[in-house]
């Protein structure tokens, strides 16, 4: 079966797609967290933060993957499909070998190495092989979220993009709450393994999708079932195999490489003019503050995240079990719902209005959870702290997509737009760098005092940004 010849079995596979992108992340940092920070397995935040961070720090270079997948593929097998099979059976190939490791504790270096060696360089950014292979999971994560986007793109009708596109988002929350949640129960009833063996059937079982349905079909197909249907006569596959290999003689050969050589020469200056555009998009004074305002706008979610579930399982007295269903599960549908909400606040009210709005009451929560006494002595408040930030992170984050659609230059517009998307993965992941020197320097409450002073700070970019510099300044841009 063809996915551009039907809608439910295109909507079902690109969903699933996205729910596989969902679990990942939802295990590394919700489950796999938790399970790290409990007192018995000896890590410290100094440790803790850069492995989640590992997990974010592929996604801020994921637009790299793009410009590699339009040049190559192997269109026999389809054109984005090769890369999804491969980025998917490479992430499963990786997070499995983790089952080798009879203790995977033993793969974090739970002191920086001796001066001089090689490990002492790389210990700040990838404190061990744990975290180097989770690393390059996510290398191969972001690499198929990249490519089932190009999928989209390529097979959505403009009037299916709309529900498309919210079933997909809705689907990667669902991917976050069963690699959260879901895997969060089963390793706290059964252990790590029975995690990661779960994690590894569910994404193998999604990969079927793009294994057994292909993209379309190819022109000569389509040539032939026309040709067949004209004559009444069914196609014969095996005839249509065969003519996808066949070549080409004389005139019409020639032809053909006259056409393909002004192609490349068409792709080389395209590709020239759409450099010097994005330059000139990054020129005016609305397109650098959203780069300063997409770096710092996270960082301290990326502090709070790790910080956190350090302090609930070490010094809090949470169960692992209570902190995934929290985090994973209420928090993560929350999340989802606060993305909705915040979808048709930001048209309503505007986006700079609705950014304001969110990231200064998140601030505030931190400040009062920094201040309040006993604050986190108490499951209920701390409860209420998780949600809430999470709710008011997805308004926030939802804001932040509208505003860089606004200022982002139509002519550049998926490039610039993307550049904006990986900057504020780059917050996140200086985030989780940072939480481990904070969370040794300072304690709980003080970490919350400083990001949540950080994040009403962080505003300010906002409001010296017009939305409507960049149309307007280049408007008269071809």
């Amino acid at each position: 079966m063809y996915l551009s010849e039907n809608k439910t079995l295109r909507l079902v596979t690109l969903c699933g797609l996205y729910i596989a992108q969902g679990i990942p992340w939802g295990f590394v940092t919700v489950s796999f967290a938790s399970w790290l920070a409990k007192p018995e397995q000896g890590i410290t935040t100094e440790q803790l933060g850069p492995i989640l961070a590992v997990a974010t720090l592929p996604w801020s270079f994921k637009f790299l993957w793009g410009p590699l997948m339009d040049r190559f593929s192997i269109r026999s097998l389809g054109r984005r499909r090769p890369w999804i099979l491969f980025a998917q059976a490479m992430a499963i190939l990786l997070l499995s070998s983790m089952l080798v490791v009879e203790d995977l504790t033993t793969w974090v270096w739970k002191s920086a190495p001796e001066a001089g060696s090689w490990r002492n360089t790389i210990y700040p950014i990838v404190p061990g092989p744990l975290a180097g292979l989770i690393l390059l999971a996510n290398v191969f994560v972001s690499m198929q979220d990249v490519a089932v986007d190009a999928l989209a793109v390529d097979l959505l009708d403009e009037k299916e993009r709309g529900i498309a596109n919210g079933l997909m988002y809705g689907s990667s929350y669902l991917g976050t709450a069963i690699g959260g949640a879901g895997l969060g129960f089963v390793i706290a009833r059964f252990g790590i393994q029975a995690g990661l063996c779960g994690q590894a059937l569910l994404l193998s079982g999604i990969m079927l999708l793009p294994l057994c349905f292909r993209e379309r079909r190819q022109a000569t197909e389509v040539s032939q079932l026309e040709t067949s249907r004209t004559l009444g006569q069914a196609p014969n596959s095996a005839e249509a195999e065969a003519s996808l290999g066949a070549g080409c003689i004389g005139r019409e050969c020639d032809a053909n490489k006259k056409f393909r050589s002004s192609g490349r020469d068409r792709g080389t200056r395209q590709k020239d003019s759409m450099v010097a555009n994005l330059l000139k998009a990054f020129t005016l004074r609305a397109t650098v503050l959203g780069v300063v305002l997409a770096v710092v706008i996270k960082i301290g979610s990326g502090v709070v995240t790790t910080v956190l579930v350090d302090y609930l399982m070490k010094e809090g007295g949470w169960r692992q079990e209570e902190y995934t269903a929290v985090t994973g599960g209420w928090a993560v549908m929350l999340g989802l719902a606060g993305s909705v909400v915040g979808g048709f606040l930001a048209d309503r009210w505007g986006p700079k209005g609705l950014i304001v709005t969110s990231s200064c009451a998140l601030g505030l929560l931190w400040l009062i959870a920094g201040s309040g006494p006993g604050f986190m002595s108490s499951g209920k408040t701390v409860t209420v702290l998780i949600l809430g930030q999470d709710l008011l992170l997805a308004i926030m984050s939802v804001s932040l997509f509208t505003l860089f659609m606004t200022i982002s230059w139509p002519q550049v517009a998926a490039t610039q737009f993307t550049a904006y998307m990986a900057l504020m993965n780059l917050g996140t992941t200086i985030g989780s760098y940072a939480a481990g020197s904070l969370g040794q320097a300072f304690s709980i409450s003080e970490v919350f005092l400083l990001v949540g002073g950080l994040q009403i700070f962080a505003v300010a970019p906002v409001l010296l940004i017009d939305p409507r510099e960049t149309r307007r300044v280049l408007a008269t841009e071809a």
